[in-house]
């Protein structure tokens, strides 16, 4: 067993809030107290063989659960172009072509760039399209993805491989932008981009699970020990049952120790009933690797205006989004997974997203009373007062990225109008509401830092100290540690085995250098973990 004395424990467990001392006995809590009480513990029930560490009074807390990102995107992302923080398309270009002199072109592989962000552009405020992109090459295949994820460009390489023409194009309507001519611009959208994506050549699958194994120390490096991860679309030669039997097979021989909970993106109902003929509903079990979710999207991004409004975009009235799919297509998707009781995490960031959502989700279950999946939205931006009281009154889990205000503090409020914005954001009165929540970072759109976004939460600031941005929505540090741990299992189905320190639950907890409790709250980014263990062990 092992002895675990002189910490400050942050339970998550309202039987006993705080404690000084635990137990674990192989991957479990065995007691959690005050020491005095945890050496009797150990006398009654453990061997010689007892192991101590004295943690010098730091914070301990469970293990961060993200409860949305895309963790292969994540290790994909790592051999592509780094394009955050470009301040132009010059920059863009200059970065693309450093990239291209380490690039093999007969490996018949695009170059990849990710992360770019047209409001920070200070020579045009646009999407770059074919034409930036030839000024790079020609010759070599170019895909570039805006940090969001969900509009990306290529070049006339590109286009002409993916066989993207003038005359193709009506097929695909508002995803695929085009020119005064009827020529595509390369600027690709939403579900066109997906496919793309998915279809690019790419390293295979016995490469990809070597550097997934590196990669999990990154995220325990962080204090997070589950994940919730959205990687069908990013599997080698389109094959996610070939991906999820690699991550499942790492995870059983042990080389795979962060626990993953896919949310498997599934867009046509060809796809989602193969999902179920293969029995994947039921896929995995154990504490290591399953899938929890069917991940839908209904709509885009705020900061590439995709989103879906109620009402045009202040900032743009010719637009308002892109809705991925037509209501009764949407109900269809959502009432299949409902039948064979599985949640459907619907994206949805605009308030016209959220509404084709929760009527799908309500229609499911008047059709299927019988089944209650926990059906769910994520990000959920952009909603009204009466969308939020019918998410509580749906069961509708909330799965936020408070790390977004960031970024969107400075772009939500033209592109919203004020009485809009007003109810955005709303993740104090979600709390207030009893809507269950679980917190996230949508990495590798925000970095996989939990500390970003329970700072977020709580100050309602900028990294820079911005803000407060509508600060009637902040969250107590308490709130937003519970999102980040009891939230994240519940939204995974898995609150009876972890999210708390708690005897008889998963001993996956991290240390970290400070309370954050009593420290400011504009000091919490300043937080550093010291340790990180998952079933018992430091990882």
């Amino acid at each position: 067993m092992l002895l675990l004395t002189n910490g400050v424990f942050a339970t998550m467990d309202p039987a006993r809030p705080l404690a000084r001392a635990a137990v674990v006995d192989g991957a479990y809590f065995a007691y959690v107290g005050e020491e005095a009480e945890a050496r009797d513990f150990l006398r009654a029930f453990a061997g010689e063989q007892v192991e101590e560490v004295d943690l010098g009074g730091k914070f301990v807390l469970p293990g961060f659960n993200d409860s949305h990102l895309h963790f292969i995107h994540y290790v994909k992302a790592r051999l592509s172009v780094d394009l955050f923080g470009c301040t132009s398309l010059t920059e863009v270009q200059d970065r693309l072509r450093k990239g291209l002199e380490g690039f093999d072109p007969t490996s018949g592989r695009w170059l990849m760039g990710e992360g770019w962000n047209h409001e920070l552009f200070t020579d045009g405020r646009r999407f770059p399209n074919r034409h930036d992109l030839d000024a790079v090459s020609r010759e070599v295949p170019i895909l570039i993805l805006r940090g969001c994820f969900h509009v990306g460009a290529v070049n006339t390489k590109g286009l002409e491989l993916l066989k993207l023409t003038k005359e193709s194009a009506g097929q695909y309507g508002d995803f695929l932008e085009l020119d005064g001519d009827g020529e595509p611009t390369g600027v690709l959208k939403e579900n066109l981009l997906d496919d793309v994506k998915g279809a690019l050549p790419s390293i295979g699958l016995a490469d990809l699970l070597e550097q997934v194994k590196r990669a999990q120390y990154d995220f325990f490096a962080e204090g997070l020990t589950s994940l919730q991860t959205d990687d069908f679309k990013y599997a080698p030669d389109e094959d996610p049952y070939a991906l999820m039997d690699g991550l499942r097979a790492l995870s059983e021989r042990g080389e795979l120790k962060l626990r993953l909970a896919e949310q498997a993106l599934l867009t046509e109902p060809e796809t989602l009933d193969e999902f179920f003929r293969r029995g994947m509903a039921q896929y995995g079990g154990g504490t290591g690797f399953r899938i929890s979710t069917v991940k839908i999207l209904a709509d885009g991004s705020l900061g590439g205006r995709t989103a879906y409004m109620q009402e045009p975009y202040a900032d743009d009235p010719t637009t308002r989004g892109i809705p991925i799919y037509e209501q009764k297509e949407l109900d269809a998707l959502v009432e299949t997974a409902h039948r064979h009781g599985m949640p459907a995490a619907i994206h949805a960031i605009g308030d016209g997203g959220a509404e084709m959502a929760l009527t799908a989700f309500q229609r499911a279950e008047e059709r299927c009373p019988w089944f209650q999946p926990r059906h769910g939205l994520v990000h959920c931006q952009v909603m009204t007062a009466e969308q939020l009281r019918r998410m509580k009154a749906l069961g509708v889990t909330a799965f936020v990225q408070p790390v977004f205000i960031n970024g969107d503090m400075h772009i939500a409020p033209a592109r919203l109008g004020e009485a809009r914005l007003n109810g955005s954001y709303a993740w104090g009165t979600m709390e207030r509401l009893g809507i269950p929540v679980a917190y996230g970072t949508d990495a590798p759109v925000e970095q996989i830092r939990p500390l970003d976004g329970i700072y977020c939460a709580v100050t309602r600031r900028d990294f820079e100290g911005n803000g407060p941005f509508l600060p009637g929505e902040a969250v107590s540090v308490e709130q937003a540690l519970y999102a980040y741990t009891v939230g994240g299992a519940y939204a995974s189905g898995e609150e009876a085995v972890k999210g708390r320190i708690r005897p008889g639950m998963l001993a996956d907890f991290t240390v970290l250098d400070r309370n954050l409790f009593t420290i400011p709250p504009e000091t919490i980014r300043e937080a550093r973990v010291l340790a990180t263990y998952v079933g018992g062990v430091q990882v």
